[in-house]
C-alpha cells in the first residue's frame, strides 16, 4: 500500500498489480505468459503458461512503465525474475501489455513499443542491498509516507516529476 501511495502522489497512474497470495481488489495482475507452452505441456497458453511472470505493479508515467517487484527486503531472485521479463521475454511483456490494454481499457499503453520499460525493485530502508545495477532502480521506502529513488529512477526519470 506504500507503494502505490508513493507513486500516486507522484502522478503515476497505476495500471495493473498482485498483492502476495493474488488478494488484490483494486488492480488486475498483469500475466505475461509464455505463448507456446501451457502448464499442462500443450500449446494452449490459455491453460497458463508454464514461465508465466507477474510482476507485482505496473504504472505508468508518460512513456514510462514502472515495472516493479516489491518484498520487505532486498530480493535477489525479484531482480532476476524482472532482468528476464524485460530481456528474454520483452516480447511476452508487450504481447501482455497490448493484450492488457484493449481488455482492461487503457489506452494510454498503446503503442507499448513506445514505452520505456523500467526494472524496479522495491523494499524497506535498512535492508542490506547491492549497488544499483544498470537499467534498473530501487525505491526504498523508509515509511508508509517517505522514499526515495536510486538508480534510473533518481537520474533519468525523477520520480517526484509531475
Amino acid at each position: 500500500m506504500a507503494l502505490r501511495r508513493f507513486l500516486r502522489e507522484r502522478h503515476w497512474q497505476l495500471i495493473a498489480g498482485e498483492f502476495p497470495g493474488g488478494s488484490d481488489h483494486e488492480l488486475y495482475p498483469l500475466n505475461c505468459v509464455d505463448p507456446t507452452v501451457a502448464r499442462d505441456g500443450s500449446p494452449d497458453p490459455r491453460r497458463h503458461s508454464l514461465g508465466e511472470l507477474i510482476p507485482d505493479l505496473v504504472a505508468l508515467r508518460r512513456d514510462d512503465l514502472f515495472i516493479g517487484e516489491a518484498k520487505v527486503t532486498y530480493s535477489e531472485s525479484d531482480r532476476q525474475k524482472l532482468e528476464i521479463l524485460v530481456t528474454a521475454r520483452r516480447q511476452d511483456l508487450l504481447r501482455a501489455l497490448r493484450k492488457f490494454a484493449v481488455e482492461r481499457n487503457f489506452p494510454a499503453l498503446l503503442p507499448v513499443e513506445r514505452l520505456r520499460l523500467l526494472p524496479v525493485l522495491v523494499f524497506t530502508a535498512g535492508t542490506p542491498a547491492p549497488p544499483v545495477p544498470d537499467g534498473f532502480s530501487y525505491v526504498v521506502l523508509e515509511s508508509a509516507n517517505k522514499g526515495r529513488a536510486e538508480g534510473l529512477l533518481a537520474s533519468e526519470v525523477p520520480i517526484d516529476a509531475g
